[in-house]
């Protein structure tokens, strides 16, 4: 999620208000003008505030982001690393053999070089007399610092350290393995730093902004859990009076900046100040069967930034109180971000996936992201696509989702340009009981696709959106449509090759397919649609914001049509007769049922 802001207040669903933030930047203090602000619902301004990265006044801030202070509780996970009754539970994912001896690396087990490993990985005590542990920081620190291409080290860590940070050789040629549940590190308090990071000690900007540095490599993470030390902003890892991190930059749990080359296996990282890990300029990474699971705004579970490239992510469970995968181009040293998938994860989080390619002055695109076979609980949308108007054509190119199950206010909450989105075998469950609405919304309505809740004035174009095999399960009464449109938004062709509603004991059917307010669709193809449950195809006045429908399964919807809409030789329903028709020519003729 995008890092800057002021304070206000938002409309939940319910009717109750709720905190909303503006996201304050680590560079300034939040506006008073806005603290002071008791409105119901937040009026989004014409363009976010915020400093350029030459830190002078800026009236587009990359960062603006605005998000609920609320959060719902995160999913189970069983026993605890070292116990079932302890106050907070750390997943564990059992017990991992050392790593299998790689010719010409160096392994350096934690207890052999002097480690004490006498941490309480709950709480950072004394495991054995609950007083203060030793920190095997410095001594880790020490024994990673001559890691190189000819002399690539890998720490075993064979037991449970705190530390004040991991400061390893920012050119990478380093891993860490651990031995599974119960190894790994507890980052101890008032460290005011990242966990783990390639690079020194020494705090610096999480957005140096251009020019982007040259890339290390090979860097492996396994086996291992990280605590984060989450506070309040005075008795965690952060004591600036920010739980997030200090004046100048957030602490996240572990930092990878201008690498290629990254595998993370099997990592628990929990109650983080900022986010779990974030990526910045790198490429060639491998995440698997990772555990990331801590409350409150900014905790987001892979944050990439730009640019980023060649981006594999699967097994893994997301339980974070912000996005839980976020892929923001203008971040960082800012560029594109291409070729990420994800598969087979599990996510309760406020959304599963966040895309923005542009602030307002920096323009990217983000390319090739998909994904498949993921089930997801959702506060505010499952993915959250862009931040603010000016994006450049298709600059979302392709984003294919396959074979999920979503609940969620809405699939995809637009606020950007895209090419290519196509969904296949997903199913939607419409739950809005958790979402942050804020103004101008032309509607409340859940959707496949819909305005973005949290940007919901920004006008987009995209050229192809499409659906195979997709479902809505509508809990009763829920309002819910395929798609609104809106604040002039277009499309140029929307298909539905497969699509059906499953009401669970609604009153009434889905009011319409499409729910078109100011916006526009240039085609409609209807080649496969179950219309049960869906009462019409197009909200009241919308046929005249679409081109043209066609499409081999127009005619069994049983649905009207007007003929001005209708495209040559397609069966339909005409709603001036009630009978069947088909345009041929430009004129409508009678069509002949067999």
């Amino acid at each position: 999620m995008p890092r800057s802001g002021v304070f206000a207040c938002g409309l939940s669903n319910n009717g109750l208000f709720w905190p909303l933030r503006i996201r304050e930047s680590p560079h300034e203090p939040a506006c008073k003008e806005h603290m002071d602000r008791s409105v119901a619902v937040l009026s989004e301004p014409e363009r976010p505030l915020g400093r350029d990265r030459k830190g002078s006044t800026s009236r587009v801030d990359r960062r603006t982001f605005l998000k609920a202070a609320m959060f719902a509780a995160g999913s189970a996970f069983g026993c605890s690393v070292l116990g079932c009754n302890s106050s907070f539970d750390i997943p564990c994912l059992g017990p991992a053999p050392p790593p299998v001896p790689v010719p010409g690396m160096t392994y350096i087990r934690a207890s052999e070089i002097g480690c004490a490993l006498d941490c309480d990985l709950r709480n950072g005590n004394n495991k054995y007399t609950g007083t203060a542990a030793t920190d095997d920081g410095p001594r880790i620190n020490a024994a990673m610092a001559g890691a190189s291409a000819t002399n690539p080290i890998t720490l075993i860590i064979d037991g449970s350290a705190l530390i004040s940070g991991l400061f390893l050789p920012a050119g990478g040629y380093w891993g860490i393995a651990g031995l599974g549940c119960g190894t790994g590190f507890f980052l101890k308090t008032a460290t005011n730093n990242d966990g783990i990071r390639n690079g020194p000690v020494t705090v610096v900007s999480n957005d140096p902004g251009p020019p982007t540095p040259d890339r290390g490599r090979n860097v492996s993470l396994k086996n291992f859990t990280l605590n984060g030390n989450q506070g309040n902003g005075f008795d965690g890892n952060s004591t600036s009076g920010k739980r997030q991190g200090g004046p100048v930059a957030w602490y996240f749990g572990i930092d990878l900046k201008n690498l290629d080359d990254i595998v993370i296996d099997k990592v628990v990282v929990v109650r983080t100040s900022a986010y779990h890990i974030r990526f910045s300029n790198v490429g060639n990474v491998a995440i698997s069967g990772c555990v990331m699971k801590s409350q409150g705004d900014n905790t987001d579970g892979l944050h990439f930034d730009g640019p980023a490239n060649d981006i594999t992510i699967s097994n893994c469970d997301f339980t974070t109180g912000d996005d839980s995968i976020a892929l923001n181009c203008p971040e960082g040293y800012s560029g594109n971000i291409s070729r990420v998938a994800v598969s087979d994860c599990t996510f309760n989080s406020w959304s599963l996936m966040r895309l923005y390619t542009t602030n307002g002055y920096s323009k990217f695109s983000i390319d090739s992201v998909s994904v498949n076979n993921c089930r997801a609980t959702l506060s505010e949308a499952a993915f959250l696509i862009g931040l603010i108007n000016g994006s450049n054509p298709r600059s979302v190119a392709s984003l294919n989702i396959t074979d999920c199950s979503l609940t969620a206010p809405a699939i995809l909450a637009l606020a950007e340009n895209f090419g290519t989105i196509a969904l296949k075998n997903v199913t939607f469950v419409p739950s809005p009981s958790n979402v942050v609405w804020v103004r101008p919304q032309a509607n409340h309505i859940c959707g496949f696709l819909r305005p973005s809740p949290l940007y919901g004035n920004v006008t987009s174009a995209g050229s192809s959106l499409s659906f195979e095999n997709c479902r809505i399960y509508r809990p009763p009464d829920i309002d819910v449509a395929a798609l609104v449109i809106d604040n002039d938004s277009t499309i140029d062709t929307v298909t539905f090759n497969g699509f059906a509603v499953q009401d669970g004991g609604s009153s009434s059917p889905m009011a319409n397919l499409l729910n078109m307010g100011w916006g526009a669709v240039g085609q409609l193809v209807l080649d496969a649609l179950d219309s049960t449950n869906i009462g019409v195809p197009v909200s009241q006045g919308g046929f005249s914001s679409i081109g043209s429908i066609s499409g081999a399964g127009v005619l069994a919807t049983g649905w009207e049509f007007p003929d001005t809409v209708m495209a040559e030789g397609v069966p339909y329903i005409s709603a001036s007769s009630g009978l069947p028709s088909i345009k041929v020519g430009g004129v409508v003729e009678p069509y002949p049922q067999p």
